[in-house]
C-alpha cells in the first residue's frame, strides 16, 4: 500500500466494528491501524503519526471523551472524530468543545463513514494551511514590525524562555509561530497551552515539551500550582530541550505586587522579552495587512475576492483599532462575507465600523451573569454571540458559520444544543 495515503487510527472495543471500518477504509485506499481500548490507542499514537483518529466513546478501560481530552493535550493539532451508538447532543457538544472535529452516530453506513472521513481530512488540510501561514514572516514594513522581526531572528536560536508582551489582538500568537519556525525545534510540534489545558504534572509536561515548542497563552492566568510547577522545571533545567514561549496582555509586575503571580517565575521568564506593538502605532502597515487578510480569506474560507479602494484603506488607517490586528482581520472577513460589489469604498468601511461599535455596545448591555456556574455562563455567552452572528447575516447559517470560524455542521449542532431557531432570528 502506498505510504503517501492518509493513515487512520480506529479505536473501538467491538472487534466486528473495528474490522468492518478497516475493510471499508482500506478498500478506499487509506492506511488503517486499529486499537481495541485506550491503552492500545496510546501505544499506537506514540509509535505512529495518524492523519485522523476515529474514536469510540464507550470502551472498557477509559471513555472516549477522556481519551480525546488527553490526546488533544498532547497535540492540539490532532484530528479526531468521535463515534457512538448511544450519543446525545450533550455528549456531541462536549466532544466538540474539547476539540473533536466531528461526531458520527452508529450504526455506521459506508456512505456516512466515508463522508465523515473525507470532511475530517479536508478540515485537517485547512488547519495545516492556517498553521503554515501563521509560521510565515509577520506582515508589515514599519520600523516597529521590522525591528521585531530582527529581534525574533536573533533570539529564536536561544534555549532561554521567551516572553511576548502586548495588548489583546496584536498578533502574539502569530509571532509565537514565527519564533517557532525560526528555532531548532521547527521540526517538532507547536503545542499551545492555556490556563485550562495546562497539565499540572511534571512528567506529563516534560514529555509534552521534549523537542517541541510550548506556547503558553496567557501565562498570567495560570493557577498557583501551574506557576509553581513551571518555575520548578525551569529552576531544575528540565526544559532545556524545548522552546518555551509565554505570552501575556497583563502586567506581570503588577500581578506580582497583587500576589497573583510568582515573583521567581517572573524573573525566569523576563530575561528575553519582545513587545508586540498595538496596531495604532504602525497604521502604515494596514494596506499590506488588508492585502494579506483578503488573500487569506479568499483562499482558505472560499470567500469572493473584493478590492479595497485607496479611500477605503485610508479610512481604515484613520480608525483607532482598540481590538488591534484581530479587529482588522474580523472586519475584513465580515465585509467579504456580507458585501456584494467588486469594490469596497470608504462608505462601506464606515458602515462596517459603525456596525461593529453597535455590536460591542449591545454585547456590553447583554452582559454575562457572573453568578452562574461556569458551564451555564458559557452557554449564555455562546447564545448571545451566535444570535448576534445570525442577526448580522439575516439568519444565513452558512455565512454565520464563516463569521464565527466554525464548520457549518458544528454550528448546526451548537444551535440545536442552545435551542436557537434560525427561522425566528
Amino acid at each position: 500500500m502506498s505510504n503517501d495515503k492518509p493513515l487512520i487510527l480506529v479505536v473501538d472495543d467491538e472487534p466486528d466494528i473495528r474490522e468492518l471500518i478497516r475493510d471499508i477504509l482500506e478498500d478506499e485506499g487509506y492506511q488503517v491501524s486499529i486499537a481495541a481500548d485506550g491503552e492500545q490507542a496510546r501505544l499506537a499514537l506514540a509509535s505512529q503519526s495518524p492523519n485522523l483518529i476515529l474514536l469510540d466513546i464507550w470502551m472498557p478501560d477509559i471513555d472516549g471523551i477522556s481519551l480525546l481530552k488527553e490526546f488533544k493535550q498532547q497535540d492540539n493539532e490532532l484530528t479526531i472524530v468521535m463515534m457512538s451508538g448511544h450519543g446525545t447532543i450533550e455528549t456531541a457538544v462536549e466532544a466538540t468543545r474539547l476539540g473533536a472535529c466531528d461526531f458520527i452516530e452508529k450504526p455506521l453506513s459506508m456512505a456516512k463513514l466515508l463522508r465523515g472521513v473525507e470532511l475530517a481530512l479536508e478540515h485537517r488540510n485547512k488547519q495545516q494551511a492556517i498553521h503554515s501561514q501563521l509560521s510565515q514572516v509577520p506582515v508589515g514594513k514599519s520600523a516597529q514590525i521590522s525591528l521585531l522581526r530582527d529581534q525574533a531572528q536573533r533570539v529564536a536560536q536561544h534555549d532561554m524562555p521567551l516572553l511576548l508582551l502586548g495588548e489583546n489582538g496584536v498578533g502574539k500568537h502569530c509571532f509565537a509561530h514565527y519564533l517557532y519556525s525560526l528555532s531548532k525545534y521547527a521540526k517538532g510540534k507547536f503545542i499551545e497551552l492555556t490556563a485550562d489545558s495546562f497539565p499540572v504534572d511534571s512528567l506529563k509536561f516534560t514529555s509534552l515539551a521534549h523537542n517541541n515548542c510550548i506556547f503558553i497563552n496567557d501565562v498570567a492566568l495560570l493557577s498557583e500550582d501551574a506557576q509553581s510547577l513551571l518555575l520548578h522545571l525551569l529552576d531544575s533545567n528540565k526544559l532545556k530541550n524545548c522552546l518555551l514561549i509565554c505570552a501575556t496582555q497583563h502586567s506581570l509586575e503588577k500581578a506580582v505586587i497583587e500576589q497573583s503571580f510568582n515573583e521567581g517565575l517572573l524573573y525566569q521568564l523576563n530575561s528575553i522579552s519582545l513587545a508586540v506593538p498595538p496596531l495604532r502605532d504602525h497604521v502604515e502597515d494596514i494596506p499590506e495587512l488588508v492585502h494579506f487578510f483578503v488573500d487569506q480569506q479568499t483562499t482558505q474560507a472560499d470567500l469572493p475576492y473584493r478590492h479595497f479602494t485607496v479611500a477605503a484603506q485610508n479610512r481604515l488607517r484613520n480608525h483607532a483599532w482598540p481590538g488591534n490586528v484581530l479587529e482588522l482581520k474580523n472586519l475584513i472577513q465580515r465585509i467579504l462575507v456580507l458585501g456584494d460589489a467588486d469594490d469596497i469604498d470608504a462608505s462601506e468601511i464606515d458602515q462596517a465600523l459603525e456596525q461593529s461599535q453597535e455590536n460591542a455596545s449591545q454585547n456590553n448591555a447583554e452582559h454575562i451573569d457572573y453568578s452562574l456556574p461556569l458551564r451555564e455562563a458559557r452557554e449564555q455567552f455562546e447564545r448571545i454571540y451566535l444570535l448576534k452572528k445570525l442577526q448580522e447575516t439575516d439568519g444565513n447559517v452558512g455565512k454565520a458559520a464563516k463569521l464565527a470560524g466554525m464548520e457549518r455542521t458544528h454550528l448546526y449542532r451548537k444551535l440545536r444544543s442552545l435551542s436557537i431557531d434560525t427561522k425566528q432570528v
